[in-house]
């Protein structure tokens, strides 16, 4: 668990949901982030063995603390939590049980619900449709709700990447979907609190680019035949320059070409989702029109 300047109330909360599994055998690794508020005395004030409490000496941010996670781990199933969200008791039980049954998959999340709002959205869950969806569709994995194979990530060097700053957690998933499979326990096993101070909210627009561009990249390498001409128009988007007509009109056919191919290969009804996701959002924005969706 990644750890700064979360407020007390809620880092107790982040805490003791891990403290409290009925799943007991684990390490329980903190990483505090060279906090400036009381942070340390709250994590010191749990006397748990299993607790192992590290310190950044300076702040290296969200990223380089998630890879140090990493470095640090002894073991092979690792489990992410943010210090502000919080799990069920049995979440670590049901999802190693998973994972122990389907040594295929190697990134595991699960339902979760969205608070302060108490909602939460379908996302897929079976191996295939999973896979295919963090891959080509939009993030279903939630960080607060993952439980990951060490043993891959090591293997392949696989980090959170800073060029991929507010969407680094789906980078992190595009680089281990080429190496595994991805599924979600069909079960709200966490809960992900957003506040408006978030950096996801402050960065939106910026992180819905980032986004699109690392989705838009693993479609052009899986599908496009004529991946130069792709990655032609691929660029242009990036550096927010005007597409032609042209241009437009091939990449909006290729991609109805991707729809209807990931509408055969996606269960119902998450493949609903498949036209919303790729079509109306990605072409949108490579067209960049003025008005907003």
């Amino acid at each position: 668990m990644p750890v700064y300047n979360t407020k007390e109330s809620d880092l107790r909360t982040a805490i003791e949901s891990i403290l409290n599994q009925t799943y007991r055998d684990f390490e329980f690794l903190i990483i505090n982030d060279a906090s400036t508020n009381n942070a340390e005395d709250v994590i010191l004030s749990y006397k748990d063995e299993r607790i192992r409490y590290l310190k950044n000496e300076k702040n290296l941010k969200i990223i380089g603390t998630s890879n140090r996670l990493i470095d640090e781990a002894k073991y092979e199933y690792l489990a992410r939590l943010d210090s502000d969200d919080w799990c069920t008791p049995d979440r670590l039980e049901k999802q190693v049980a998973y994972l122990d049954e389907h040594p295929d998959v190697g990134v595991l999340g699960s339902y979760y619900k969205i608070m302060p709002d108490d909602k939460w959205y379908p996302v897929p869950t079976e191996p295939d449709d999973t896979t295919l969806f963090v891959r080509y569709v939009g993030n279903c994995i939630s960080n607060s709700a993952v439980m990951m194979r060490k043993s891959i990530i090591e293997k392949y060097n696989i980090r959170y990447n800073e060029g991929a700053l507010h969407a680094e957690d789906l980078k992190f998933w595009a680089d281990m979907s080429e190496h595994c499979k991805f599924a979600n326990y069909p079960e709200i096993l966490s809960f992900y609190r957003i506040s408006p101070e978030g950096v996801s909210s402050q960065n939106r627009a910026y992180q819905l680019k980032m986004v699109l561009t690392i989705l838009f990249d693993n479609i052009i390498k899986d599908f496009a035949n004529d991946k130069d001409y792709m990655y032609s128009i691929f660029i242009k988007f990036i550096k927010g320059e005007p597409v032609t007509d042209e241009e437009f009109t091939y990449t909006q056919q290729f991609l109805i070409g991707i729809v209807n191919i990931l509408q055969k290969h996606i269960s119902y009804p998450i493949n609903t989702l498949v036209k919303d996701y790729i079509l109306w959002r990605l072409a949108y924005f490579v067209r960049e029109p003025k008005k907003e969706i």
